[in-house]
């Protein structure tokens, strides 16, 4: 989820600033990167006195019940103020009214106004700031409502110089609506859209960890491999600042996953349990809402290997560990704008996880150690009252063997050379150690 009208869509935001406070505290955040992909949502117009215009395409009204308009929301740059207005047209590109000019630095106050086309009245309402609080940005939103499909709604702008970014999203009577619809080219003159800098909110903030997506690959009956590409819903980065996003794709399209049982959305089930006299659907769904939660798993899965990693660490681990292949081709150093620094990889995501320092590890508090260390038979405990009657002894690989532990000691004889971490649950608190097997 997320949207694009919500914050800064550069990591400034007060979501953004909530979302670094949690993770300061250890919260991890996982977020699906957006599903405009496919669509020519944006555009990027650098000004040197000049006009850009473009045509504003809108969402069907029949398709959704609290379809409204089209939200546009425009990012200048510091310092650079920039003025936004609507020209509307037949479908010849006749000219049939205009609005005036409504700039970033004089447009202090909500506007709200309309237009007249013949027998049409075209509804729009404009807030903007000339220094944004978070960011000292120049911004506007311009929302327009036109339910005559055979007029032509066109964006029109102007600055003296500067970089001004825009988006066009549909804009529901409930106050959402994060799906782009495209900037078109409407006669000479004018602009068409693009896919990109498509990462809107939260999926913008630093400390997010957002989620692209793409099919998973499969094998055929002959042995023939199919699929692996990104989806071509999936957002695509980088942050319009420059910043790289998306963090890490991951599987999302046709993903088979639960559905709520009092959902009244329409879907085909291709699975059910009965549980306690309801049935509990599953059905095949695609987006980055089925990516995110992907990543989620594993940012849990490196947790349940490695509880003292702080949350950045995790988002760290994530990253570094991605995979790439001839089909993401090689990913530079700073990230891709599809795939982010690859394909999530839980295996080598947990190992890394084993094998890394976790931040958050108490410096002298922790409740018993072990001797001796290095071990060749036997580990012993300093505590012997408070001892579980089995501890976890975890490799660096990952996996956990369970040993009993009588009278204060645990066996680790059969054990090959290496290091471990043996790990116990004391009074609802784990804490773990690394040991070596001689």
């Amino acid at each position: 989820w997320g949207i694009y009208h919500f914050g800064a869509l550069d990591g400034t935001s007060l979501l953004s600033q909530a979302i670094t406070a949690y993770t300061d505290l250890g919260v991890i955040f996982v977020n699906s990167g957006g599903n405009n992909g496919n669509v020519n949502f944006h555009l990027k117009k650098t000004f040197s006195n000049d006009v850009l215009k473009s045509r504003i395409n809108f969402y069907n009204y029949s398709s959704n019940q609290n379809m409204w308009g089209q939200s546009i929301h425009s990012w200048g740059e510091v310092g650079n103020n920039f003025s936004n207005g609507l020209i509307i047209t037949n479908s010849s590109g006749l000219v049939l009214v205009e609005s005036p000019y409504y700039a970033t630095n004089t447009t202090t106050t909500y506007i709200d106004t309309f237009l007249v086309a013949g027998l049409d009245t075209i509804l729009y309402n404009i807030s903007a700031d000339a220094i944004h609080p978070v960011n000292n940005k120049p911004q506007m939103r311009l929302r327009v409502k036109n339910t005559n499909t055979n007029l032509r709604v066109i964006l029109k702008s102007i600055a003296d110089s500067g970089i001004v970014h825009y988006w066009n999203l549909t804009e529901l009577t409930n106050d959402v609506g994060n799906w782009g619809m495209a900037f078109s080219t409407s006669g000479s003159g004018t602009s068409s859209g693009d896919n990109l800098n498509g990462i809107g909110e939260p999926a913008c903030s630093d400390d997010v960890i957002s989620v692209a997506a793409y099919a998973t690959q499969y094998s055929t009956a002959n042995g023939s491999l199919i699929g692996g590409g990104i989806a071509s819903f999936s957002s695509i980065g980088p942050r319009y600042d420059g910043t790289m996003k998306p963090d890490i794709s991951a599987p999302g399209v046709a993903v088979i996953s639960s559905m709520s049982s009092f959902t009244d959305n329409v879907f085909t089930s291709n699975a059910s349990v009965d549980f306690n006299g309801r049935t509990y659907h599953f059905a095949k769904l695609s987006g980055t809402s089925m990516s995110a939660p992907m990543v989620a798993g594993v940012a849990a899965l490196i947790l349940d290997a490695n509880p003292y990693l702080s949350a950045r660490q995790v988002k760290e681990i994530i990253m570094e560990t991605a995979r790439q292949d001839n089909i993401t081709g090689v990913i530079p150093s700073g990230g891709s704008a599809k795939w982010g620094a690859g394909r999530v990889n839980a295996y080598a995501a947990v190992k890394l996880a084993l094998q890394t320092i976790g931040l958050e590890e108490p410096a002298n508090n922790l409740m018993w150690s072990v001797f001796p260390n290095p071990a060749v038979n036997e580990l012993h405990f300093t505590i012997v009252d408070e001892l579980p009657s089995q501890g976890e002894i975890v490799n660096l690989n990952g996996q956990v063997i369970y040993r009993a532990i009588t009278n204060g000691k645990l066996n680790v004889s059969d054990l090959s050379p290496g290091n471990y971490f043996i790990r116990l649950q004391i009074d609802e608190k784990i804490q773990q150690q690394q040991f070596t097997k001689q």
